[in-house]
């Protein structure tokens, strides 16, 4: 029974907490009211205001005005406002109303009195914050909605500016037009408003909006942007469409009320980016709730900022698809000449050995060890070819032995070439280092050919043994994928081909791992060769070329790795490594002794002994 109470007891404190954190937000209310625009456009705004007063538990006022010039206006706005203060208003919303002259003296005198304003649609300086578009915003989209209707440029009037929306849509239209690449965009050079002041958003144009539209259309725009609605209302605005139907011209409106979306249905406007006038009032609640419980907005420089809206035609011909296939093209001749020196310079290594077979510079070198590095650095180059095929943009086209050869030939080239002429350094390096520590404790060894060829063995065999489960379990495949990013019409404007496998890195580390562990076994026995002097300098240059080997696997393989899914790139990050590897590979181990041999040519036979005797 003692238990059963406690329990009741829990629970009912737990209820009474919970039932008082809900009400937290009813016990500070406040009387706040809204002064609304005077166009229909504004009549979500009532319902947003009302909405938001209900849940957040406020007691609020609302005034719908009706006035049709700024006179009427003031004669509904001051009684309103002297009534509300006697009631004990503690915050107004309002549109700026009846003109700036009488607009912000009033909000000042308000502000000044305890009584904060906040404004909706139009910013005031003299408010102690704003609701409504990020006005930047909605120009830079208006200019995106352009370039999406007309992708091919061309030429615009701007008929009814707007302070911020003009600008940002010129900054952003214009932002291409340095790019050959990027259509252009251009303003109409001559002054078709005919005003003084084109930039001065308050004073009407002569003969109205719709003669401004009248001279523009003799210049032949490609477009024309009105940053009001005031264009839109003028009664002719749909006889002066229809008039220049024929020339094509693309109308983009701001806002989105009943008859403009009615004009867009009609094909009087091809689109309009608007305002959410619902979002007026549910967040001019908001900002007045923040300025009376905290003391102040919590908007960004005190902007609350309310969403935007695009409307467009969506035509039955979309503009054609510039897809980047990101295909190799012309580059894929970098990896065929790479390929082709390193042959060419392998088949003049072999010829030279060949020839100089029975030298001392090649017999004390062993031809057998100099042909594995020749051969090795042939079969790694090797790599180049499949290297530099695609599918040419078709995903389809090639079969799937064509996509998992091509792929699975470049790691088997690579690694099995890299095997052959690595093993052919480390043994020569691990011989001399046995021969010379024997000598330096006066005993005899003997290095048979078994001995030398063993890592060769053991390498190659590690290699082949994870390249052959790769390419049975998971190998790669000749996949095309898609960049992130749409055009206008979502559509992917960018693809890339490459191998893939899900499981690849099951492999690669491996592989990694026991190669780069050979290299560093080859550095060290390159270090304890380094005291070693010979009239060669065999050990010099066969540690040269184990530190390219490192150094590769230091640096080009991270950078390789960082753009692996930008296939032009890619390829020649790695084409350039495997060359710069297979010629330094090649070069330091056969050009010390193709120019010492020629210095060995120039002596006689009891010359040569007796330097070697040195």
């Amino acid at each position: 029974m003692k238990i059963a109470s406690e329990t009741s007891a829990l629970i009912l404190w737990c209820v009474a907490f919970w039932s008082s954190i809900g009400n937290m937000r009813h016990t500070r209310a406040y009387k706040i009211g809204l002064i609304q625009g005077n166009s229909d456009f504004f009549a979500p705004v009532e319902d947003g205001w009302k909405f938001m007063c209900e849940q957040m538990g406020q007691d609020c006022l609302f005034l719908m005005r009706n006035d049709t010039n700024d006179e009427e206006c003031i004669a509904i706005v001051d009684p309103v406002i002297e009534q509300w203060l006697d009631e004990g208003i503690q915050g107004i919303a309002m549109k700026p109303a009846c003109g700036a002259l009488y607009s912000d003296p009033l909000i000042e005198n308000l502000m000044a009195q305890g009584v904060p304003v906040v404004t909706f649609d139009s910013r005031s300086e003299k408010a102690a914050a704003y609701v409504g578009t990020n006005q930047e915003f909605l120009g830079r989209t208006m200019a995106r909605l352009l370039r999406q209707l007309r992708p091919e440029g061309g030429t615009y009037a701007m008929v009814a500016r707007k302070t911020e929306r003009d600008e940002a849509f010129i900054a952003e239209i214009e932002k291409y037009n340095n790019r050959d690449d990027r259509a252009h965009w251009y303003e109409l050079s001559e002054n078709y408003t005919q005003a003084e002041n084109v930039w001065c958003t308050s004073c009407l144009p002569e003969g109205g909006f719709l003669g401004v539209m009248e001279r523009a259309v003799i210049l032949e725009p490609d477009a024309m942007i009105f940053f009001k609605q005031s264009p839109m209302r003028d009664e002719g605005y749909p006889q002066f469409v229809r008039e220049h139907f024929d020339k094509n011209i693309t109308y983009i409106g701001t806002d989105g009320a009943d008859y403009q979306l009615s004009y867009l249905d009609r094909r009087l406007v091809d689109g309009l980016v608007g305002q959410l006038p619902y979002e007026f009032g549910t967040k001019s609640v908001q900002a007045l709730y923040d300025i009376l419980a905290t003391g102040g907005p919590k908007g960004n420089e005190g902007d609350y900022n309310t969403n935007i809206v695009a409307y467009n035609l969506i035509p039955v011909e979309l503009p054609e698809l510039d897809l980047d296939e990101n295909l190799l093209g012309n580059l894929k001749w970098v990896g065929y000449t790479c390929f082709g020196f390193v042959a060419i310079s392998v088949m003049v290594c072999c010829l030279w050995t060949y020839l100089s077979w029975g030298k001392v510079v090649v017999k004390a070198a062993q031809p057998f060890f100099l042909y594995m590095v020749a051969i090795g650095v042939f079969i790694m180059s090797s790599s180049l070819i499949p290297l530099s095929q695609d599918d040419g943009g078709e995903e389809k086209s090639e079969s799937h032995t064509w996509s998992v050869g091509v792929c699975m030939s470049i790691p088997w080239l690579a690694f099995v070439g890299f095997t052959m002429s690595f093993s052919a350094l480390f043994s020569k390096t691990w011989r001399v280092n046995r021969i010379f520590e024997a000598n330096a404790q006066y005993t005899r060894v003997r290095v048979s050919p078994t001995d030398v060829m063993m890592p060769f063995f053991l390498l190659l065999g590690a290699n082949i043994l994870i390249l052959v489960l790769w390419t049975v379990l998971g190998p790669l495949e000749y996949i095309r994928r898609e960049h992130e990013g749409t055009d206008y019409w979502n559509r992917v404007i960018s693809t890339y081909g490459a191998c893939r496998s899900d499981n690849a890195v099951a492999y690669l580390v491996p592989l990694a791992v026991t190669n780069f562990i050979s290299v560093l076994t080859a550095c060290w026995q390159a270090i304890k060769a380094r005291n070693i002097e010979s009239e060669f300098a065999e050990s010099k240059y066969i540690s040269l070329a184990v530190a390219s080997l490192l150094q590769g696997f230091l640096t080009g393989i991270p950078v390789v790795l960082l753009v692996r899914d930008e296939p032009q790139v890619y390829y020649v990050m790695l084409s350039s490594m495997i060359f710069l590897l297979s010629m330094a590979l090649l070069w330091l181990i056969f050009l010390p002794k193709m120019l010492m041999q020629r210095k060995y040519d120039k002596l006689s036979p009891n010359e040569q002994r007796e330097m070697l005797a040195r």
